[in-house]
């Protein structure tokens, strides 16, 4: 399943503009979801379009709330693992533009675990909602003939300006973790657990010493209050199975190891804290992956193998496997990178570098803080330029597809309106987009 990058930018900004912004006027109401006054201002930032009226982001915000409305209606869903791999993104994302974890939790005093928490149903329901849509506006790609129309139609001083940019391919390689190195975590949590239940220690000290999770060992492994649906499955299920003061067996999620402590329970919320031991590669896994990603790297210029079939068979990157490898730029919704936006030393490889060439493989640090190795392909080098049908035609084909979109959603609101409770405040009550809408 594919989602548009907007999901991927969105809430971070949202959520925690809307708690520093003191804004909290209900805007609308659709059915049981509520928009704050401090979510349009919000959203407004995140989708960086100041231009755009109140009004109108309503309006928008509105739109999503009855997809959110339709998803339920239709039994719309979307797996534990999208949400999850939609929350890597996101952090990912906002780990890159603020350069460091630590520098994105010290501006929002938050640890990324306590963010991931938060946003859970948010994210959820914003990928049920954008289901929800491609479902209802799937639609025919336009032909090349309707997207140079659609062109056409766009004023000469709104064309777009594009400055140099540059599309890449990646193949990224993370040392294996040996079975030694799982047994060896696991009888680590077992043995933090024994002292944990014959009272030799307290999970809190033992967070500080051990965990690995580190957005909670500074405090003690609390994770603070968690709602239904908010974590991984296996953690959840050890958190509602536990009863209040008591601790958990050692269980495995895709994290790690695991030892849990419920603190409180109210109806369909728990308070927890929890110790997390990560198995660990070792220097004999990241001589073993260096090798590889060597050995892979010779392939590639040789010419043994192509890039697409080489992301396909070695490559963990979760990110962008399933697009051959091609770099997203989260930051553009686009798959252009202005050579100012990559990391100063991938800069100065690309800036040496000709259009389908390949690099040695390099250290990589993902913007989670996970160590391995990176192959690059440059893909294609576009100079500074006014969007053109010749250059920009895939670009310029997605504008289409989005206007034709906008349009579509506009009859359907219309036509499903009727069926939902919708709520305006006052205030807006005089926007000229609402008014259209006949609410």
């Amino acid at each position: 399943m594919k989602f548009t990058p907007f999901l991927i930018l969105t809430l971070l900004f949202t959520h925690l503009s809307a708690q520093q912004i003191v804004l909290d006027k209900t805007a609308a109401i659709v059915n049981d979801q509520i928009i704050l006054l401090s979510d349009v201002s919000a959203q407004k930032i995140t989708e960086k379009d100041s231009c755009i009226t109140d009004c109108a982001m309503l309006k928008k915000m509105i739109i999503e709330k009855m997809l959110v409305a339709k998803a339920e209606k239709d039994s719309i869903m979307v797996s534990d693992e999208e949400v999850d791999n939609e929350m890597e993104r996101r952090m990912a994302y906002f780990v890159s533009v603020f350069g460091t974890q630590d520098k994105l939790e010290k501006y929002y005093e938050k640890t990324i675990t306590e963010l991931k928490v938060l946003f859970r149903d948010d994210v959820t329901q914003k990928l049920r909602a954008e289901r929800t849509r491609n479902k209802l506006f799937a639609g025919e790609e336009p032909s090349p003939k309707q997207v140079k129309n659609f062109f056409s139609t766009i004023p000469k001083d709104s064309i777009p300006y594009f400055n140099a940019e540059i599309q890449m391919q990646q193949i990224i390689f993370f040392p294996k973790i040996t079975r030694e190195n799982k047994r060896k975590a696991r009888e680590k949590a077992l043995e933090i657990q024994k002292k944990l239940m014959s009272k030799e220690a307290d999970l809190g000290t033992q967070a500080i010493l051990y965990s690995d999770d580190q957005g909670t060992a500074s405090r003690g492994g609390e994770l603070g209050w968690i709602n239904q649906g908010e974590m991984v499955p296996e953690f959840e299920q050890a958190a509602y199975a536990t009863p209040i003061g008591g601790l958990s067996d050692v269980f495995e999620t895709r994290y790690g190891y695991h030892v849990l402590e419920v603190l409180d329970k109210k109806m369909d919320r728990v308070r927890v804290r929890h110790v997390l031991i990560t198995p660990k590669s070792d220097d004999m896994d990241f001589s073993v992956t260096k090798k590889l990603a060597d050995s892979i790297s010779t392939k590639l210029k040789g010419s043994r193998i192509n890039f697409e079939k080489a992301v396909e068979l070695y490559s963990d990157d979760d990110v962008f496997k399933q697009n051959g490898g091609i770099v997203y730029n989260f930051k553009t919704q686009s798959s252009y990178f202005e050579i100012g936006e990559l990391e100063p030393d991938l800069a100065q490889y690309i800036n040496k570098m000709n259009v389908g060439e390949i690099t040695d493989a390099m250290e990589y640090v993902s913007p989670t803080g996970k160590v391995g190795y990176r192959i690059v392909r440059l893909m294609k080098e576009i100079p500074p330029h006014k969007a053109s049908i010749e250059t920009d035609y895939s670009r310029i084909k997605q504008m289409n597809m989005e206007s034709f979109r906008n349009e579509e959603s506009e009859i359907w609101f219309n036509n499903y309106k009727h069926l939902l409770h919708i709520k305006i405040a006052p205030e807006f009550l005089n926007c000229a987009e609402l008014k259209s809408m006949k609410l």
